[in-house]
């Protein structure tokens, strides 16, 4: 049933082509499957990655109630720096789309239990219209400032379950390609020699529970965090900003290697109302999406004002809570102006996490499609949000820079998934762990809290641990 490995390439159309992305969707199952499975299938199928396969090692994931996806190896990449860099990936993914090839089909796609899937799904579905899926999907991780390399991705293989189905991609470099920034990307004697310094324990494979051996501050310390979170409130009472989010990060070192597929499975189980994702070394499960479009409607989460579970109702009259999320809201309003969106902005409602509970408003708007905006695009006005940054944005931005004292990478940035017609899902990458590239036992934990004039400094740092905390035990699980 599952066809053999496909062979191509995808360069921007604005450079000389040197061939396309042929790809192939073959049908696993005409129904929805839980991430656990969408990661049990992959490892079944992953001796079908090309042994020139670039990136062969890297896992990347997805798992929403929308579309649950767990790739290995890399078909095509994109990297973006400067103040264009969403202008430029979403016309890299424009030239991408332009130079794909769907070569599904075939002999092999026409065998029996092939058949036998694809007439139990029609079944199924016939009297509901499922979710469609535009192939091919591309993922994608931007940084918070445009001096931070944002990354644009297509596995080599990958399971997508998604609209009623689950589905097995492949796809594969066969060349040289030149990536939007001009560099040369991975060739196939790169791929090769890539592919054979893989070490023999798959990225799929089970590993035992991690321990904490270190626990370092790369920054500030618990006590300068505080002292910054006291200056950034007497900044906001003398009328030089309406709010600033403050983040601090700490590294953990473990005692062994930590596997991402363990973590991800422990996020996606945990917290099934969250979007658990794992794109270039950045892994969490975000409460707060950015942007998702579908069928021509966007969603706009908006998260600001938090508390734990015991103390929540005070989220629904502290003036602190209810100014913070006023401001978040009015933030991403404003940011929308411009895409002549038709906003629909109900009352706060609570958004309960288990681990922590957050004053959360839904903004929707239903003519996209009529304005002709993607998904992406949607992401880039809205970045980056009231909730991560501040009010006023420039002015917050500027601020924050200099309080926290760190870079903070692709943390609070748009991080997700688009297919061919502009659809797709952009999370905050929130509740997040980015994995030291050059060791896989050593990540740094990243949490921010909204600081408003009154804000109470011990109150912010046991916010921000208690933010790390899912991550925490996602890496000890």
């Amino acid at each position: 049933m599952v066809p053999g490995l496909l062979w191509g390439i995808v360069c921007p159309s604005s450079l000389p082509a040197s061939g396309n992305l042929q790809y192939r969707i073959s049908l696993l199952s005409g129904d929805e499957c839980p991430f656990e499975q969408v990661i049990a299938l992959l490892k079944q199928h992953q001796q079908l990655l090309s042994p020139v396969a670039a990136n062969p090692s890297t896992l990347t994931v997805w798992s929403g109630k929308r579309l649950k996806l767990a790739g290995l190896g890399v078909a095509w990449q994109a990297h973006f720096t400067g103040e264009n860099s969403f202008a430029a990936a979403e016309e890299a993914w424009r030239d991408l789309c332009e130079h794909t090839q769907d070569i599904s089909g075939d002999e092999h796609e026409n065998s029996g239990a092939a058949t036998e899937i694809r007439q139990a799904a029609a079944e199924k579905n016939c009297c509901s219209e499922p979710e469609k899926i535009n192939w091919p999907l591309v993922l994608g991780s931007f940084g918070f400032a445009s001096s931070t390399p944002s990354l644009l991705l297509v596995p080599a293989l990958a399971v997508v379950s998604s609209g009623g189905n689950t589905w097995l991609w492949q796809a594969h470099f066969k060349a040289g390609q030149i990536d939007s920034r001009g560099r040369r990307g991975d060739s196939g004697e790169q791929a090769q020699s890539a592919a054979a310094s893989i070490p023999e324990k798959s990225p799929l494979s089970p590993s035992n529970p991690a321990q904490v051996i270190s626990e370092t501050y790369p920054h500030l310390q618990p006590e300068e965090w505080m002292a910054a979170v006291g200056r950034a409130a007497a900044e906001i009472r003398v009328g030089r900003a309406e709010k600033i989010v403050l983040a601090r990060d700490k590294e953990l070192r473990f005692d062994r290697d930590v596997s991402l597929a363990r973590v991800t499975k422990y996020l996606a189980d945990k917290y099934p109302t969250c979007w658990t994702y794992a794109i270039g070394e950045l892994v969490g499960a975000s409460p707060e999406m950015l942007a998702s479009v579908s069928g021509g409607e966007l969603l706009c989460r908006v998260l600001a004002g938090s508390a734990i579970p015991s103390q929540e109702r005070r989220l629904l009259s502290d003036p602190k809570e209810q100014l913070e999320h006023h401001l978040a809201v009015q933030s991403a309003q404003e940011s929308l102006t411009d895409l002549n969106l038709e906003l629909e902005v109900p009352a706060p409602r609570l958004l309960h996490l288990g681990y922590v509970t957050h004053l959360a408003t839904d903004i929707t708007a239903e003519n996209l499609a009529e304005q002709a905006v993607t998904s992406l695009r949607a992401a880039a006005a809205l970045h980056p949000t009231a909730a991560v940054c501040g009010k006023p944005r420039e002015v917050a931005a500027e601020r924050l820079a200099a309080l926290e004292a760190m870079d903070r990478r692709r943390y609070a940035a748009p991080i997700g998934w688009m297919d061919a017609g502009g659809e797709g899902e952009w999370a905050i990458a929130l509740r997040c762990a980015e994995r030291d590239p050059a060791r896989t036992d050593t990540y740094r934990l990243i949490a921010g809290a909204g600081i408003m004039g009154n804000s109470d400094p011990q109150r912010e740092l046991a916010e921000t641990e208690t933010k790390m905390s899912p991550l925490l035990r996602a890496l000890q699980a």
